[in-house]
């Protein structure tokens, strides 16, 4: 069983429990925590965008910081120039839970600073969750999507005005991504199978990607020469998580990757 199975497997079991406690009905008529939404499209329409992400551990980098401050690691991303963050929430493989989600909202939604819930999207209730809890984007991972479920959660997600990135790893799933109105795609350089990464990956899909769609180039960015060989490329976003998670000074690097993230 690849990591991907195991990881959807487990959140299966984890939304049957929750659809026990709350169902879908009395979920979608909860109050929102947050009514105001900071969409990624604004920022992508006038600069390019760097997401900062935060996550505790993974299954690819072993242990990051396991004694994570949510809030604190927001600020000091904010503080550092960084246009959104991504915050993990999956439980098993990532160790992140949506209070991690609820303690950078704390400081991103008085910043106006867009959040991706970076989660494996199997299921509609986790995107009424996330809007319910206050997220301004949620990620939908082609791979584990059948077609038909992939169109209906975007759709959803939208109705929620939501901004979603879409994520592929090859050409085959750029062809499903396109089945929808899209407008955020991200490449991501991490082959989910072997866990490997290679820059190469964007590069070669990027360039089959149809103009009008903003374009995030996800995993393997290691540095500002990572950074700046993306954007030459044609991304127009940036999303860094496990080098600044392992960096020893986060904000450095941080406005290090934010100057090459220039157009």
């Amino acid at each position: 069983m690849t990591i991907l199975k195991e990881i959807t497997k487990k959140k299966i079991d984890r939304i049957i429990n929750k659809k026990r406690q709350t169902p879908l009905k009395k979920l979608i008529n909860s109050k929102p925590n947050f009514t105001q939404i900071f969409n990624f499209e604004t920022i992508l329409k006038r600069k390019n965008l760097l997401i900062t992400e935060m996550k505790r551990q993974s299954p690819s980098g072993g242990n990051l910081d396991r004694s994570l401050n949510p809030y604190d690691q927001a600020k000091i991303y904010i503080e550092s120039g960084a246009d959104a963050i991504s915050v993990l929430t999956e439980e098993d493989f990532f160790k992140g839970s949506n209070k991690d989600l609820e303690e950078v909202l704390k400081i991103s939604k008085k910043e106006k600073i867009p959040v991706l819930q970076k989660d494996f999207v199997i299921d509609e209730y986790q995107i009424y969750e996330s809007k319910i809890i206050g997220a301004d984007c949620i990620l939908l991972i082609i791979k584990i999507l059948e077609k038909q479920q992939f169109i209906d959660y975007f759709n959803i997600a939208n109705s929620l005005g939501l901004s979603v990135l879409v994520e592929i790893h090859d050409e085959k799933e750029l062809e499903k991504a396109l089945l929808v109105d899209l407008k955020i795609l991200g490449i991501n350089n991490r082959n989910l199978e072997t866990l490997e990464t290679n820059l190469d990956t964007f590069e070669k899909i990027s360039q089959k990607v149809p103009k009008g769609i903003f374009k995030i180039a996800e995993s393997g960015i290691k540095n500002s020469n990572d950074a700046f060989r993306m954007i030459n490329k044609g991304a127009n976003g940036l999303l860094v998580g496990e080098s600044i998670m392992r960096s020893d000074n986060r904000q450095k690097l941080i406005q290090d990757i934010s100057l090459k993230n220039e157009k």
